[in-house]
């Protein structure tokens, strides 16, 4: 069955309210009151190629891969 992009499913309404949650936590600073688990932390590398890569502690296999970084101020 096709699904029409603008049609909302279940995924997308669970990561809305996820999202929605960690917000409310991370506001009030007490993410465990809410259920909210410890964010995990990753160590970094940049690559020769300038990317960024986010390695898990356990195996060393990258995570993710950032081609382009992007400074962001909060």
């Amino acid at each position: 069955m096709d699904r029409d992009d603008s049609e909302e499913t279940d995924d997308d309404r669970t990561g809305t309210m996820l999202a929605r949650t960690w917000v409310i936590a991370a506001n009030f600073r007490t993410p465990a009151d809410y259920g909210v688990p410890t964010a995990p932390s990753f160590p970094a590398e940049r690559r020769a190629d300038g990317s960024l890569v986010l390695i898990d502690p356990d195996d060393s296999t990258p995570v993710m891969t950032v081609g382009k970084t992007v400074s962001v101020r909060r």
